[in-house]
């Protein structure tokens, strides 16, 4: 009998490092996406196999999950759009997988949740990934496992936050930061692998509700100043207090691009931090100045060749 892996979300940065983790463990690696371009990287595995979904046509997953040994979920949004909603992603889809997984006798159903998610939670985003959370746990059983992972903020070569930030501190000299005291405790996306590898593998975190964090907690400014020193520029950082944060991400809200959100500002009166769970090993300071100044290396060798 084959030994058979499902992973929804296939073109985000964490199912490639599940997949480089677990490739070695399964005989067949399904790996689910709405964009097979940006997978590409990981065809040259030669257990894995790329797939085309629709999360809104049933017919296009449900064949891949039916005969599944283990299926893990890392479908997620950070902001909302007209086509996709916090609920419809977060909550809704999830109960269309985990429902077909438990009727074709899936063993272990693993999800990546979000640090802080509650039904009551402070924002929708919160809101969505606790529901989903509460849902799942009232089908688990002895004979459906499954597992979920609440990860904090999750870095790595191609994170939506270092990366973002550097880029858009490449534009703005003066830097007006919204809630510059919330806490997180970044994980790296290696270490974050490494559990769910486990969480596969074994049963110790079976029926369980994880927090996942990094080895060190961080103020949201001194991010922003790790990114300022890591990629030696000279940028004058505002910290705007309660009224003016909110302000800032109210006039966001109505631009396009979703730079920051009311519901991001909702999310971020909440410390995402956890005082127990999982802890990954792997600092920022060790590992975000590898990919962030990477670009500007590069960029220093094509000048060279171009004799500036």
């Amino acid at each position: 009998m084959s030994n058979i892996l499902t992973i929804f979300g296939g073109s985000g940065f964490i199912a490639t490092e599940i997949v480089y983790r677990l490739s070695k463990h399964f005989s067949e690696i399904r790996l689910l996406t709405r964009n097979t371009q940006k997978c590409n990287h990981i065809k040259v595995l030669k257990n894995i196999k790329i797939y085309l979904y629709d999360p809104k046509i049933p017919s296009s997953y449900n064949k891949h999950i039916s005969d599944s040994n283990i299926v893990i979920n890392t479908v997620g949004i950070l902001n909302e759009t007209r086509k996709d909603t916090f609920d419809e992603v977060h909550y809704e889809f999830l109960k269309k997988i985990i429902n077909k997984s438990k009727e074709n006798n899936v063993k272990k159903f693993i999800h990546l949740s979000a640090l802080n998610s509650d039904p009551s939670g402070a924002s929708r985003y919160l809101q969505s990934k606790g529901k989903a959370d509460k849902y799942i746990l009232s089908i688990t059983s002895e004979s459906f496992k499954t597992v979920i992972l609440r990860p904090s903020i999750v870095f790595g070569e191609k994170d939506q936050f270092f990366n973002r930030f550097a880029n858009l501190l490449k534009y703005l000299i003066v830097f007006p930061l919204a809630c510059p005291n919330s806490m997180f405790s970044p994980v790296y996306v290696k270490d974050l692998a490494g559990f769910i590898e486990q969480s596969a593998l074994v049963s110790t975190y079976d029926n369980t509700i994880i927090n996942v964090t990094g080895p060190k907690n961080y103020k949201f400014i001194e991010l922003i100043r790790f990114i300022i020193s890591t990629k030696k520029i000279r940028r004058f950082i505002i910290p705007l207090n309660y009224s003016l944060s909110k302000l800032q991400a109210f006039i966001f809200t109505c631009l396009p691009g979703h730079i920051f959100t009311l519901d991001n500002f909702k999310s971020l009166q909440k410390d995402n931090i956890s005082a127990g769970g999982l802890k990954g090993r792997s600092t920022i300071e060790e590992v975000v100045p590898t990919y962030l100044c990477k670009n500007d290396k590069k960029l220093d060798m094509y000048r060279k060749t171009s004799g500036r």
